[in-house]
Formats: C-alpha cells, structure tokens, sequence
C-alpha cells in the first residue's frame, strides 16, 4: 500500500437513521467492535479507524440490520 492509499481512506463514516432504529442491536451482535462503542447513547454519526480492518462487517451489519437504518460513507 503507498502513501497515497493510505491518506485517501483513514476512516469510514456511519450513519445511524435514529428514526428507523428499532434498537434491536442486530449490528451490535455481527460487528461488536465496531457497534458497541455506543453503549447507551448511540452516536447518529461517527467513524471508525482502520476501515480495511472493520469494512466488511460493518457492510454485511448495514445489509443485516432489519430497518435499514444504517449507513455508509
């Protein structure tokens, strides 16, 4: 991976459709690392370091979650 690689992609931004979430924590329970951050007060937006650690799962929670309240940047 060159240096350029590396400066494009530094975080993933999720967005979180409060409005649509049931709180079933179908997310929390595929991706915990990434979801569980939140404890009781569940950001709408936030990002998460080292995407090419945590994208896939965070893709697969996203398509998993039974709202579709969850989104990806």
């Amino acid at each position: 991976m060159g240096v350029r690689d590396r400066k494009e992609r530094k975080s993933m931004r999720i967005r979180i459709d409060k409005s649509l979430c049931n709180g079933c924590e179908t997310c929390v329970n595929h991706c915990p690392d990434v979801f569980m951050m939140w404890g009781m007060y569940m950001k709408a937006v936030f990002e998460v370091t080292h995407p090419e650690k945590y994208q896939q799962r965070v893709r697969e929670a996203a398509d998993l979650c039974p709202k579709q309240a969850i989104s990806i940047d």
